[in-house]
């Protein structure tokens, strides 16, 4: 009964309720903002010492042979680190997915621990992994601890991991926004007024301190000039050829997944033995496309390079980026994607600038914005591209350009019937995990769901409605004011529906929802 008294807390007006999950929030903005900036400090400090030692490998043999041996043992520690938390393997996003729909229970200290050590020897193996999808997951099981310490309603606890995630994309990019919009865009898919206020106030308060460390610059320092108007035409070409090749991307992670699971059983530290060696060779020959993209980030800071390098390094980081992630190492996508995008912008503005005479420095807009297209095109969250690529350059002077580039880069692949890539990703990690749910003692857990226009139940009275039988309609919010969910109450167009179910029913119960009204 307490359990419940406490979701049903949740649904109504309660100004202690409010201030304490306002508290909450404030408390993950501190947590998360300093786990997300310690990770983001050692990848850092791993990062350099890795550009120290390459140049040294080359000219001596002796380092050569003290590289491979070191790449064989951080490839075990990782094995070790793998086995012995499982869920702290892959990008970390779709674990927070699966975490909030209720189909994981991750234990958040492993977890958290796990993945920072991973990021520490990902980076100095060199491997093609970001990240900012571990930081989502690191923030989000930072968020979980703080949620555990207030022993709240489930409800709350998703609503904190919800919150620590968006401090992930915060605290790594210094883009409070971006981190809010891509928990409602991304990860949520819902309107929850109570989770976008306490992610705000998470969000400001992680963004603060990670510019107390990392200092207030954007991320991209980048001239940002003006296309004429009279060649906009550009950006439908470059919008087409961004939407192809995000679906090719999509395609190739997907597969090359499959590849991978195609070899005979290796035991797992055979498998990163593999990665880490081959990694090794990239070292030797193109360490530009080693780990998140840093490197090549900076090469296009100091001075874009000729076409014929612009696409050995693109097509280098592309099947590397692939064999590094498909291989269940431990890191994310996110910025390899950024940096795929940005090097799809060079190549385009390479070609388009001298052909029409254009600006030179109007290359560095056409990384922007590529940037902000292949983020949607892949990941297909349009919203979250272009507001994370306007602060991370610091300007708005973009917005439009990137507006039609990434509408037309998440058409492309959406008609090809290409699934976004954590979706595809959280898809199949269910189906990697395959294991007999196992129930946890009973909660109550309060889920919110916003009536599209499209829906087919719209005017409908709720006893009428197909709802799942072990979900209760407690309340409606209409036009900011709350409704008592009557059977006889018909729903409108923008209702918020609240539904209350068991913690063991939630995940089956959140899908069902989503079907009824969501669908065609």
């Amino acid at each position: 009964m307490e359990n419940l008294r406490k979701t049903l807390r949740s649904i109504v007006k309660d100004p202690r309720h409010f201030f304490k999950l306002s508290i909450q929030g404030l408390l993950v903005g501190i947590f998360s903002g300093l786990m997300v900036c310690l990770y983001r400090f050692l990848l850092g400090a791993s990062e350099s010492i890795l550009r120290d030692f390459l140049p040294l490998i080359n000219s001596n043999i002796f380092y050569i042979i003290m590289w491979f041996s070191l790449l064989i043992v951080l490839a075990l520690i990782l094995a070790y680190l793998v086995k012995w938390e499982p869920n702290s393997a892959g990008s970390g996003i779709p674990h927070i997915y699966a975490e909030v729909k209720g189909h994981m229970e991750v234990n958040w200290k492993k977890s958290l621990f796990a993945k920072i050590v991973e990021g520490v020897v990902t980076v100095l193996g060199g491997l093609s992994l970001g990240p900012e999808g571990p930081s989502v997951q690191v923030g989000g099981m930072a968020g979980k601890g703080i949620s555990k310490l207030f022993n709240g309603s489930k409800t709350d606890e998703i609503r904190l991991i919800l919150v620590g995630s968006a401090v992930g994309i915060t605290a790594a990019f210094n883009a409070p926004l971006a981190g809010v919009v891509f928990i409602l865009e991304e990860i949520n898919h819902g309107f929850d007024k109570t989770l976008i206020f306490i992610a705000l106030i998470a969000a400001i308060v992680s963004d603060f301190i990670s510019k107390v460390i990392f200092g207030q610059s954007t991320i991209l320092n980048f001239p940002v000039l003006n296309i004429p108007l009279g060649d906009y035409w550009l950006l439908l070409i470059l919008g087409t050829i961004i939407g192809l090749l995000g679906y090719l991307y999509n395609v190739g992670m997907i597969k090359s997944s499959d590849l991978w699971n195609k070899i005979p059983e290796f035991p797992l530290e055979i498998k990163f033995i593999i990665v880490f060696l081959v990694s090794g060779v990239v070292a030797l020959y193109i360490p530009e496309v080693l780990d998140g993209g840093h490197f090549m980030m900076d090469i296009l800071t100091i001075a874009v390079p000729s076409l014929g390098v612009l696409l050995v390094l693109f097509i280098a980081k592309y099947l590397f980026s692939l064999f590094s992630f498909s291989s269940g190492a431990p890191g994310g996508i996110f910025l390899p994607i950024l940096v795929i995008g940005a090097y799809i912008g060079a190549i385009f503005g390479a070609v388009a600038i001298p052909a029409l005479g254009l600006e030179n420095d109007l290359i560095y807009k056409f990384i922007i914005i590529s940037m902000a297209g292949f983020f949607t095109a892949t990941v297909r969250s349009p919203i979250t591209g272009i507001v994370l690529l306007s602060e991370m350059s610091g300007s708005t002077e973009s917005l439009v350009a990137m507006i039609i580039v990434c509408l037309i880069a998440y058409v492309i692949p959406t008609l090809l019937n290409n699934e976004p890539i954590y979706e595809t990703l959280f898809e199949r990690l269910l189906i990697k995990e395959n294991q007999e749910f196992v129930r946890q003692p009973s909660k109550h857990v309060l889920s919110e769901y916003v009536v599209p226009l499209d829906c087919d139940f719209i005017n409908q009275e709720i006893h009428n409605i197909p709802f799942p039988k072990n979900a209760i309609v407690v309340s409606i919010i209409r036009d900011g004011s709350y409704i008592i969910a009557r059977d006889d109450l018909k729903i409108k167009y923008g209702d918020q529906i609240h539904f209350l179910t068991d913690v063991n029913d939630y995940p089956y119960v959140h899908e069902e929802i989503e079907f009824l009204i969501n669908k065609d």
